[in-house]
């Protein structure tokens, strides 16, 4: 057996294991647990939302609306149709912000032979122009929504602390139009790369309502296996299992690796696209048997999270903003010792939060089950699938492909030690 390969352009730090005598590949998630269920046990319910942002600085609008969802499904609040769009708004230039991220930064260089995705900015400037636009409104989004683009502070428990004018909404639309230009390009650079050919029987799993494709409203989680539960039951579907050999928990499904993403969301959502993305969708001649091709995925949500925040934007300035959107409630108190569940589809899956609240509104018990965790099931069984197809490389290529196929995945290492 050698020494691990530590992965390179991922999120945390993770390390693949090779026993070439045996071939045989497993994962290790080489960082320390940081205990955030623990963390906030004792603390109001509105503390949630505050601090679990901060497991993630990649995704932290994700974590704070999957928390603020538990936490108004707890208390028994309900929120405006306005704060329902702002909401689907902010999560739809969080979904941009990592993808844009993940695929010119992390991706693009192992199909473009650079070592680094900063050489981007030398070799393909074009690419380059259209991942900073993407990020440049993405992040505006964030920041007029949010209240900062990185931990919201905007956000509450039954709405906003603050929501943008019709103004400024309309400044926003006219940026975000201009996202659509380059959320094209993404598409075409994506479904013009040659990616490894590898068969995998996957399960993919994802949340959906069955009516739209949504990453919000939730309703069931689905899988191509021909699942369909109550997403409020989330514990019954994913199993977590500790390994002697990593720091992360690897969620499963009745034994079985699952795979979260957007490659799971295309193939469990793909019919319910609409437009441009739709089109792309049909065209792009994905293989959802190919982890690979979760980047090209990846490239087609981007497409269709543009065009989704310019028709909520268009809404919003029509119709105005509520003022419910900011009537917050005097305070946050459960009538009696309560449970709720809060779950949104971050960019690498699906999130899941629950908490126990006792009368006086202090959590006495958190569980949150990050995308990254369902997904280490999966990236370790597909590593061994690629080990076992790819036939006459060495092992310094062998070892790049399973490189490849981690970053495929996207993995958020520090979200799978919360």
């Amino acid at each position: 057996m050698e020494k691990p390969e530590f992965i390179t352009k991922i999120e945390g730090h993770g390390a693949l294991h090779f026993n070439w005598q045996k071939n045989k590949v497993w994962l290790e998630v080489a960082e320390g647990e940081r205990l955030f269920e623990g963390m906030v046990v004792g603390r109001p319910a509105t503390d949630l939302y505050w601090i679990t942002p901060r497991i993630c600085g990649v995704c932290p609008i994700a974590h704070n609306l999957a928390a603020l969802k538990c936490v108004e499904n707890t208390l028994g609040l309900k929120i405006s149709d306005s704060t329902v769009l702002l909401r689907k708004l902010l999560l739809d230039a969080q979904m941009i912000q990592s993808h844009v991220l993940h695929l010119y930064f992390l991706v693009a260089p192992d199909y473009l032979g650079l070592d680094s995705g900063l050489e981007i900015i030398q070799t393909h400037p074009v690419y380059f122009q259209q991942a900073l636009e993407l990020k440049r409104v993405s992040d505006l989004i964030a920041d007029m929504v949010g209240g900062r683009g990185i931990h919201p502070t905007a956000t509450a428990a039954g709405g906003f602390h603050k929501v943008p004018s019709t103004e400024q909404l309309r400044g926003l639309r006219d940026e975000a139009e201009k996202m659509l230009a380059a959320a094209e390009g993404c598409v075409h650079l994506f479904s013009s790369l040659n990616y490894p050919e590898v068969k995998a029987d996957f399960s993919l799993f994802s949340q959906a309502n069955g009516k739209t494709y949504e990453v919000y409203d939730m309703k069931f989680i689905t899988s191509n296996k021909k699942l369909k539960a109550r997403s409020v039951g989330f514990e019954k579907v994913i199993d977590e299992e500790i390994k002697p050999y990593s720091t992360a928990k690897f969620g499963y499904h009745e034994g079985k690796g699952m795979m979260v993403g957007a490659l799971a969301r295309l193939a469990l959502q793909g019919k319910l696209l609409k437009g441009r993305a739709k089109e792309f969708f049909k065209t792009a001649d994905i293989d959802f048997q190919n982890p690979y091709h979760n980047n090209l995925a990846q490239a087609i949500e981007t497409y269709h999270f543009v065009q989704e925040a310019n028709g909520i934007l268009e809404k919003l300035i029509e119709n105005g903003v509520d003022s419910k959107a900011t009537e917050l409630p005097k305070e946050y108190k459960p009538k009696r010792a309560s449970r709720g569940v809060g779950m949104v589809e971050a960019p690498r899956g699906g999130l899941y939060y629950e908490i126990e609240v006792d009368t006086q509104g202090l959590i006495t018990h958190c569980n949150i089950i990050t995308p990254t965790v369902q997904n280490l099931s999966s990236m370790e069984e597909t590593a061994q699938v690629v080990l076992n197809q790819i036939k006459g490389q060495s092992k310094e290529k062998i070892q790049e492909l399973l490189e490849m196929l981690i970053r495929a995945y996207d993995p958020c290492i520090t979200c799978s030690v919360h």
